[in-house]
């Protein structure tokens, strides 16, 4: 409700042909894609040219961001032979992967949504672009009506 989002638990199953690939490379690509989904918002000036110079500015995922229980397993199955042989495709499917924590945030987000409706209410299909900045989580949940129902 506060616009912080943690992310308890994320099982992830991915097919690879190689033993030397590592859990740590999906768990990099997984909380890449959760910056990207999440907090990686960048500023253009009238050019179109990025202004942040720094993580000052540009927010990247932090320790924060890690799932509180991640389990990898990593798949062989030799039968498909069609399939990309090395680790050269291997990153893209946990990235993508990632976009489950959006879903996530959406029906987070429609609950909250739902709770906190007031006499108006607020519609339960509403428009959340990417990256889903707390600032923007808060602005969706209804902040002005939450904060009214939170005990300090």
């Amino acid at each position: 409700m506060r616009g912080f989002f943690p992310i308890l638990h994320i099982i992830a199953k991915v097919n690879v042909n190689t033993k030397y690939f590592f859990v740590g490379q999906v768990e990099g690509a997984f909380v890449q894609g959760i910056g990207f989904f999440t907090n990686e918002e960048y500023a253009t000036n009238s050019d179109g040219l990025v202004i942040h110079d720094s993580t000052w500015t540009y927010k990247i995922p932090t320790v924060d961001t890690i799932p509180k229980q991640f389990n990898v397993e990593l798949i062989n199955s030799a039968r498909d032979h069609k399939r990309v042989l090395s680790s050269k495709a291997s990153g893209e499917p946990p990235l993508l992967l990632a976009s489950s924590v959006h879903c996530a945030m959406r029906e987070a987000i429609r609950a909250a949504r739902k709770e906190f409706a007031g006499a108006g209410g607020s519609p339960l299909t509403f428009q959340m672009d990417v990256p889903a900045t707390m600032p923007a989580v808060k602005e969706l949940c209804g902040l002005d009506v939450v904060e009214s129902f939170l005990k300090w």
